[in-house]
């Protein structure tokens, strides 16, 4: 019998059994739609937890700090001790850093403590002062709203929180005192939080920095005057309330360390000041973050990277991905259970048209043929099936998502279908029907034919 016969027939049986058939396609374009769904929210998952660490921890990234804990001794066991030149981080090794392969931007930092940014008007708000090197930044994606980090002389680049927040000092003296008297007064919260929430331009205005020292008695020094020659703009990943939050205030190392002379934050004499307290690296790609640390190390420097949060996450993942398949598997045994129970009926059902195959010359290969034929048909329709029930129920799988993840930064999670999740959908399908069908199948092949002749 040839391959043509054995399919035709099981083609004819399908089309005979209408409510067999129906039943059997709706267990298997169920399971095979939910094993769609499940691969395909396993990628979605996957790529929108690497969207959301590449936002929120910059994984391509790595910060270097200053090995200030190694010690080292004049080798006769009975020197003085002192801190381990190589641990410093200094330009030297910045420059041995720009020059590894994969690295694409270093910047130098050296931070300052928090100072209070004070406009000539008087307002003021505290901001995070960093020195480093300010053709650095668009290298880590930063953006202009205004200016650029170029320009003679003292300038200062700011960050977009950096322009909220502006307080007159006794206008908010005053206020704090009414607001003692009358706690409850909503209308002195708004005006204060107005206040707050405003902003304002500072473009090539003249700043000063302000600085409390009290290890001598309180004194209250200012730098000199600082232009502003840049504003970057709000960054897409985060929302407003954090990047107002988020005060940085850029300016060139040279002008940090004259900021930490004037106001005695360290002396100019000191051998500390040529030094740096961190520095940003940015790699091309987060596969060679890893190398790259590696190399650096080497410099005696400390490195700190988030591939432990992609480590983490991975570890996630695969826990979802491992349930969703499960929830389909169960789908699929449901539906193989349904597929075996109705060629076991079919079986019963074709005794007779058994028999007179084997009378006829049928060896039992070909009626064990006819009969997988039939469940692998039937499992190629349910999967298919399945192809369309997964895509008419992505829909709704997106907007239960968007109700539960409305309150993310990023934005709710998208799930779409995969392009290759498609055929291994229809292909679970075929191999379930196969497997569901081969104990029916052997045992249609077993029938006694010379018992059901003489039953005719």
């Amino acid at each position: 019998m040839r391959i043509r016969d054995v399919v035709r027939m099981a083609w004819g049986q399908i089309i005979r059994r209408k409510v067999v058939t129906l039943l059997c396609m709706i267990g298997l374009s169920i399971g095979s739609a939910a094993m769609i769904i499940a691969l395909s929210v396993g990628q979605s998952v996957q790529t929108y937890s690497e969207k959301t660490l590449n936002d929120n921890y910059k994984m391509d990234e790595i910060t270097i700090s200053p090995n200030e804990g190694i010690k080292t001794g004049n080798g006769s066991g009975g020197g003085t001790k002192s801190k381990f030149e190589r641990g410093a981080l200094t330009m030297e090794k910045i420059r041995i850093i720009q020059r590894l392969p994969h690295v694409v931007a270093v910047a130098p930092m050296l931070k300052l403590d928090a100072l209070d940014m004070v406009l000539p008007d008087g307002r003021s708000s505290y901001v995070e002062v960093i020195g480093t090197e300010m053709q650095t930044l668009s290298g880590f994606g930063y953006k202009y709203a205004q200016g650029s980090g170029t320009g003679n002389g003292r300038v200062a680049i700011v960050n977009y929180g950096a322009t909220y927040g502006f307080i007159d000092s006794k206008v908010t003296q005053k206020l704090f005192e009414q607001l003692n008297s009358d706690p409850y007064n909503n209308d002195l919260l708004q005006q204060y939080n107005e206040m707050m929430m405003k902003q304002d331009q500072l473009m090539q205005q003249r700043i000063q920095f302000r600085y409390e020292d009290f290890t001598n008695g309180r004194k209250t020094k200012m730098s000199g005057t600082i232009r502003v020659s840049g504003e970057l703009a709000k960054p897409s990943n985060m929302d407003d309330m954090s990047a107002q939050n988020d005060k940085k205030v850029y300016v060139p190392l040279d002008t940090a360390r004259a900021l930490q002379d004037e106001l005695g934050l360290q002396q100019a004499d000191s051998p500390a000041l040529k030094r740096l307290n961190s520095a940003l690296v940015k790699v091309d790609n987060k596969r060679h973050v890893a190398q790259v640390e590696e190399q650096i190390k080497k410099l005696t420097l400390n490195t700190q990277s988030n591939l432990f949060q992609e480590e983490a996450m991975a570890g996630q993942l695969a826990m979802y991905q491992k349930a969703a398949i499960g929830i389909g598997g169960f789908i699929m045994v449901l539906a193989s259970l349904s597929i075996i129970v109705a060629m076991i009926m079919s079986t019963h059902q074709r005794r007779k048209q058994i028999g007179v195959m084997k009378v006829l010359g049928a060896n039992l290969w070909q009626i064990r043929q006819m009969f997988i034929a039939e469940a692998a048909m039937l499992g190629f329709i349910g999967g298919v099936a399945g192809v369309g029930i997964a895509f008419a129920a992505l829909g709704g799988v997106n907007q239960l998502l968007a109700s539960q993840m409305a309150d993310q930064a990023g934005g709710p999670m998208t799930v779409i279908i995969q392009q290759s999740a498609l055929p291994l959908g229809i292909v679970f399908a075929v191999l379930v029907g196969v497997v569901s069908g081969i104990y029916p199948a052997i045992s249609a092949s077993r029938t006694n034919a010379l018992s059901v002749i003489k039953s005719m």
